[in-house]
Order: structure tokens, then C-alpha cells, then sequence
């Protein structure tokens, strides 16, 4: 059993995520708290000490007698956390200091965020004239910053060590339950499953789990038996054939999953060319399934069992992804050539791909012009203003659009028609168009006259011989691609053949 993202992982991710959150409010509470708590126990200190010295110091200050102030300042006991003593007077000029240890700079956001340093103000009053309620001055004690930044820098130390440990043993804690609880109950049922044939997987079925015969696994399960039971009552009256087209359709659908998980899809690029030059521009990509023999190719229909079997999206999301990667890797290396992805009407309508694709150009960063949309028709695009919403942001974007196979199928006149609001950029000329050339050159010029109308590149498919390259590029068509240059190639012949002296390759 493999899966991209296990939920085991975003379900510890989303519970730390949460804890992390909530104990850090908590934490940060309690920082401001522990401080808030040593200051004031600080300044209960100091208060204490000033009292001690409140009296004698009045007289002293009433007298003037300014050495035997500062002789009763100085016998002050610091104890380590008053820095320094000050006499002010109501006037507030300062009558008297003395200091009782050196001030060390303390960073300026923590003294802003903590209010350091911690003082406190007592007013001195005089003993002989008490009925006087003017102070003759004020004593100011100020504890020591350094001390108290190193508390608030302890502090912090602790309470982050303690965020991080309760946050990890809160995320363990609680991802296990939740593993023991859910996670694991489902791993079971879907190993189960997949232990199970496709025969047997419609003739047997699930066994509820012990823990879990009373809660929502459970009843999922007991729900699923009840409707596997509908369907065997009502298989009987069903025809053989229709059944083995559900078993062939449930087994093509396994195939095509496992192969996309094993890596069993490839994008092969086949080179476009200027056909004035030779120079290659750029590239298209095409799809490739590893074979049981080992070898690579387009098995037939496969893109019509893709779609039937409702897995285009994950094959296409991979498909655009595996582009994006290729050409942010060119450009990463400077090279400035273009990729073409093709797109059928049924992918394009889908309302996951515009904001998809726009989530992996901003991921990738890549520049604009640079990626193509090949919009392929084998069935009529009916929903024009649909394909309106979802194409312009792309094509604002920088994503350049091109109508593929243009003149076969519905890729014709009353298609381009219907799509006349829709931004396109590119016309690709059929490759049944491009084989009689030039003994029959009718559709061909039709369709380059058209597309000059309308101020669309135009692009050859199939160009085989070297006469037709001649008179396309006579013709006006500069861009073509076709086995007369190069078939579809692997990413690293392609690399190895047209990246390694891109601007000296020509064909």
C-alpha cells in the first residue's frame, strides 16, 4: 500500500500545528507573569530598604547636612540588587547620587518590553513639622538592569524548553490515540481490501473491526456490507457480460492507479524546429506507459480508459506538474525553450485545472510564454464561456494557448468560431494536411491564410520530407515539428541531444 501523503503525517502535522499554537499563548501568559512577579518582589525589597533609611535621611536633607546624607545613602545594604541611590528634590534636580555596582547596557526592546529597570520613588517628609504635607525630596532606588535581564533571559530559556518538550509530548500523545482510534482501524480495512482479487473484492464481505462495532467505522463498514449484499441480491438479474465489463473497467482502473504510483508514467518530448533556421525552440510533451517488456509507448486508448475509468485528474495534475518541473530545470540552466502539454475538452472544463496549473506557475516560478496548452478535440466544446473562465487567467498568466489538430475532428472552422473570445495564440495544422503536401497544397494554404487573419502562429505536425518542410516554410509556417527532425524522445536523450550546445543545435 503506497500513499503520497500518509495521515499519519498531516494528522500529527495538524496536532502539532495546534499545540504549538495554544501552549505558546500560554507560555508567553506566563512569561509576563514570572517577570511581572519578580518585579514586584524587587521592589518590595527595595521598598524595604528605603524605609530603613527614611528618617535619619530627612533630618539629614532638613539640616542640609549633605555628607551625612550621602554617608547614610552609602550605608545602604545592595544585597545585589539595588544598583544605585538618588536624591531628588521636588524641583527635580538631583541633590545626591551614589552608585553601588557598574550598569551594563541591556538590549533595548527587552528593556522597553519588560520595563527595565525597576524603580521605586519614596518621598522623605519632614519629623519637625509634620503638619508641612510638602516632601523635601525624594529618595529613588533603582534595581539592578543587568540582574534583571539576566532573570527575564532564564525565563525565557525555561518556558521555551518547556513549550517545545509539551508540545512534542502532547503531539505524540495525542497522534497516537488518534492512530490507535482511526488511522489504524482504516489501514486495516483498506490492506483488507487490496489483499482482496478482483473477483472476490464484489463476494466477500468486510469484517468490523472489535473496538470499533458502536462508532462511525462501524457504521461505515456495516453501511458498505449492507450495499455490497444490495448488489449481490440484485446480480443475479444483472447480464454476464455487464458484469465482466464492471470487473474488466474495476481491473483497468487498479492498473492505471498502481502504474501511476510505481512510476510507470513518462513524458516523452519530441523537439519543435524553425523550420527558416533549424533551430530547435521548442518541445512538446507527449505521454508515455512503461510496456510489461520493459519498453515505453502509447498503448491504444489509453487517454479513452483514463477518462472512463475517472483518474484524468491525478494523471493530468501529474502530467502538468512533471511540465512545470521540466521547464523550471531549463530554465535554471538558462535554456529558453518553450513546452507544449496537450489538453482534451473534457480536462479543460474540469474546475480543478485553472487554479491548479496557476498554483504550480507561482510554485515554480515560471517565466511567461513558456508553458503551452495544446487543446486537443475529439469531442465538441460546447461550454465556450466556461472555457472563457477557466483559459483567460491562465492566458493572463502567461500561459499561451494553441487549438490542436486544427481541421480534424471538431478542431474546425465552427469550433474556432465558438471559440473566437477564448485567448488563443497557436493554430496546429493536422498532420493529415501536411502528407500531400506539396502535390495537394489546398487545405493547407486555406488554413495559413486563416490563421494570418486572425494573427495566430501556426505550427506543422507530422512533417516527414523535406519538400514539405520547403513549402511550409515558403508558405509562411515557421515553427513544425515530425519525424524529418526527431521522434518523441526521453527526457535525458533529449536533454543529452538538444540542451547540452542548445544554441548550436539545428536540424
Amino acid at each position: 500500500m503506497r500513499v503520497r501523503r500518509s495521515l499519519t503525517i498531516k494528522q500529527m502535522a495538524m496536532v502539532a500545528a495546534v499545540c504549538v499554537a495554544f501552549i505558546f499563548v500560554f507560555i508567553v501568559i506566563q512569561l509576563f507573569h514570572f517577570v511581572q512577579q519578580n518585579r514586584y518582589f524587587t521592589a518590595m525589597q527595595m521598598e524595604s530598604v528605603a524605609r530603613s533609611v527614611r528618617n535619619p535621611l530627612s533630618t539629614a536633607i532638613l539640616k542640609a547636612d549633605i555628607p551625612q546624607a550621602e554617608a547614610i545613602l552609602k550605608s545602604i545594604q545592595p544585597g545585589g540588587v539595588i544598583s544605585r541611590a538618588d536624591v531628588v528634590l521636588p524641583n527635580q534636580f538631583q541633590a545626591l547620587r551614589v552608585s553601588f555596582m557598574s550598569e551594563r547596557p541591556v538590549p533595548v526592546l527587552m528593556a522597553r518590553l519588560f520595563e527595565i529597570p525597576v524603580q521605586i520613588t519614596l518621598p522623605l517628609y519632614s519629623l519637625e513639622r509634620p503638619a508641612n504635607p510638602q516632601p523635601l525630596a525624594y529618595l529613588v532606588l533603582q534595581a539592578d538592569s543587568w540582574r534583571m535581564y539576566k532573570y527575564v533571559v532564564s525565563t525565557i530559556s525555561t518556558l521555551v524548553t518547556t513549550w517545545l518538550l509539551m508540545a512534542l509530548v502532547l503531539t505524540v500523545a495525542i497522534s497516537w490515540c488518534v492512530n490507535r482510534l482511526m488511522v489504524h482501524p482504516l489501514r486495516r480495512i483498506i490492506r483488507e481490501i487490496e489483499a482482496l482479487e478482483p473477483q472476490a473484492a464484489v463476494e466477500q464481505p468486510l469484517s468490523v473491526p472489535r473496538l470499533h462495532k458502536d462508532d462511525e467505522i462501524g457504521i461505515l463498514i456495516r453501511h458498505y456490507n449492507r450495499a455490497w449484499q444490495r448488489l449481490n441480491s440484485t446480480s443475479a438479474c444483472v447480464p454476464s457480460a455487464q458484469r465482466a465489463l464492471a470487473e474488466r473497467r474495476l481491473q483497468e482502473e487498479r492498473e492505471i492507479a498502481r502504474s501511476l504510483e510505481r512510476g510507470d508514467f513518462a513524458l516523452w518530448l519530441q523537439p519543435q524546429v524553425d523550420l527558416r533556421t533549424g533551430k530547435v525552440t521548442g518541445a512538446e510533451a507527449l505521454l508515455r506507459q512503461r510496456q510489461v517488456s520493459g519498453d515505453w509507448a502509447l498503448p491504444d486508448g489509453l487517454i479513452e480508459r483514463i477518462e472512463r475509468c475517472g483518474l484524468m485528474v491525478p494523471v493530468v495534475n501529474w502530467i502538468l506538474e512533471e511540465a512545470c518541473r521540466t521547464l523550471a530545470e531549463w530554465q535554471r540552466r538558462g535554456i529558453a525553450l518553450t513546452l507544449s502539454v496537450n489538453l482534451s475538452a473534457l480536462q479543460l472544463l474540469h474546475p480543478e485545472l485553472a487554479p491548479v496549473l496557476l498554483e504550480m506557475l507561482s510554485r515554480y516560478r515560471l517565466s511567461a510564454g513558456s508553458l503551452t496548452l495544446e487543446i486537443t478535440e475529439s469531442r465538441p466544446l460546447d461550454e465556450g464561456q466556461l472555457a472563457l473562465n477557466i483559459l483567460r487567467p491562465l492566458h493572463q498568466a502567461g500561459v499561451r494557448i494553441a487549438l490542436d489538430d486544427f481541421g480534424k475532428g471538431y478542431a474546425s472552422l465552427h469550433q474556432l468560431y465558438r471559440m473566437r473570445a477564448v485567448p488563443m495564440d497557436i493554430l496546429k495544422i493536422d498532420k493529415a494536411f501536411i502528407d500531400p503536401l506539396p502535390v495537394d497544397d489546398s487545405m493547407a494554404s486555406v488554413i495559413l491564410t486563416l490563421a494570418r487573419r486572425l494573427g495566430l502562429e501556426v505550427v506543422a505536425e507530422g512533417i516527414e520530407t523535406q519538400t514539405q518542410r520547403e513549402w511550409l516554410c515558403q508558405a509562411g509556417a515557421h515553427i513544425g515539428q515530425g519525424f524529418l527532425f526527431d521522434a518523441a524522445l526521453p527526457p535525458a536523450l533529449f536533454a543529452e541531444r538538444y540542451l547540452s550546445a542548445s544554441d548550436s543545435v539545428r536540424l
